[in-house]
């Protein structure tokens, strides 16, 4: 959890304080933001929606083969997803020109060329980014957090690195990202080394059909689920939808949405992440009661952390802020406006991190249709209660109403899935 504390620490410091004070409530904020929340959302799909899935599918294969069929099954696997993350690479590269058109209509031409220029450059995060799930599922499986928790750190921390060595530079958005770029590549190579320590040799291996059908039974709902997700919310919600209330907006939005991540996955991603392997464990032995009081104590651990730091979050939002944006050129109005959205965030802090969490439980029980069915779900439900809010007086504030009324109905609609499949966290 330190090492998580350590990168969530770096992003912060790069999109809640370096981005908004050296290029300010501006286009070109916005574009740099946009850029990196584009990249790191594929980066974040692939991610999320394979890493719960391949760690049970790990351990059982484990569990169920000899040592030498479990390496070419696992060296198939990362084979597999370098192959995929070269192809989603080159996607991003000829499809830039659309998705900076897309995501900043409002924006100057200038302003789009650039991004698709960023986009470019950062394109190869998201091959790094597929080589190093697959390597950090298997070392999860392995129970080596601490050295995959290291991709919270790398990237943001050479970003970091960017900005205090060419901070006066013309291009240094340009710089950020291949810094990211380069942190994601570190990442990579870091963990192959791991890979070999643990004594695993990696060989080009080509998938068999059936790892290929087990793979496709694995990823294929929850990467899908987890991808309409984050698309509806990350890119429409928080790019588009918020990008029509005016200039510098988005970036402004996504300083406080940082901090509210930031602490979401410091509790709630970490728990599941750490839980996951004993609760895939327990399911593969078929032992129902142990899977259940595994998941009590990850959640009842979310709750006892996260009420006080949601107390405080609401408490002292505004004292936070001030502390962390001091004199900054964003101005007080955009400061306070900060803070009113940190708030809001905060309000359904406890249930977001909960999410993840009893996430983990569908995925330790390999129940993918319905982890598919609660990510679409909460997609629509998101949308709508975005809009719903957005129209009326709430303004953009009502985009992080919106995140806590969606946190409270997805743990609602998680619990009623849990109990579908036996299992009951409360």
């Amino acid at each position: 959890m330190a090492i998580t504390l350590g990168g969530m620490g770096f992003s912060l410091l790069v999109h809640f304080k370096l981005i908004p004070t050296r290029f300010g409530v501006s286009e070109n904020a916005d574009i740099l933001v946009a850029t990196l929340k584009s990249v790191l959302l594929i980066d974040t799909v692939v991610r999320e929606g394979a890493k719960f899935s391949l760690v049970p599918l790990f351990v059982t294969q484990e569990t169920a083969m000899n040592s030498e069929t479990y390496r070419r099954f696992t060296n198939s696997i990362l084979t597999v997803s370098l192959c995929f993350g070269g192809i989603l690479a080159m996607l991003i590269v000829v499809c830039a020109p659309w998705i900076a058109n897309g995501l900043l209509p409002r924006h100057s031409l200038a302003a789009r060329t650039e991004m698709v220029t960023l986009l470019r450059w950062c394109s190869t995060l998201v091959l790094f980014g597929c080589g190093s799930t697959a390597i950090g599922a298997l070392l999860n499986s392995r129970r080596r957090f601490k050295t995959v928790a290291l991709r919270n750190a790398l990237p943001p921390a050479f970003a970091v690195a960017a900005f205090f060595l060419l901070w006066e530079a013309d291009s240094l958005a340009r710089w950020v990202a291949v810094a990211y770029t380069a942190g994601a590549g570190g990442y990579f190579a870091w963990l192959c080394i791991e890979m070999h320590r643990t004594g695993h040799r990696y060989a080009l291996t080509r998938p068999t059909s059936e790892t290929l059908q087990a793979l496709r039974n694995a990823l294929a709902l929850p990467t899908l689920g987890f991808a309409i997700r984050q698309l509806s919310t990350r890119l429409f919600v928080e790019v588009y939808l918020i990008g029509q209330f005016g200039e510098g907006l988005i970036t402004l939005y996504n300083s406080a949405f940082r901090i509210f991540s930031a602490l979401q996955t410091l509790i709630g991603i970490s728990l599941a992440t750490t839980g996951l392997p004993d609760m895939a464990t327990h399911d593969a032995k078929n032992d129902a009661s142990a899977l259940a009081r595994n998941l009590h104590r990850k959640a009842r651990t979310a709750v006892l952390i996260g009420f006080p730091v949601t107390f405080v979050m609401l408490l002292a939002h505004e004292q936070i802020i001030g502390v962390l944006y001091g004199q900054n050129s964003v101005g007080p109005a955009a400061t306070q406006l900060i803070a009113d959205l940190l708030f809001w965030l905060s309000t359904g802090l406890i249930f977001s991190c909960l999410i993840p969490v009893l996430n983990a439980g569908l995925y330790a029980q390999k129940a993918y249709r319905l982890v598919f069915s609660n990510m679409v779900t909460m997609a629509v439900l998101n949308i709508g209660v975005a809009y719903a809010c957005v129209t009326t007086s709430w303004w953009v504030l009502g985009i992080a109403l919106a995140v806590s009324i969606s946190a409270i109905l997805a743990v609602a609609n998680l619990t009623y899935l849990l109990r579908k499949t036996g299992i009951s966290w409360a």
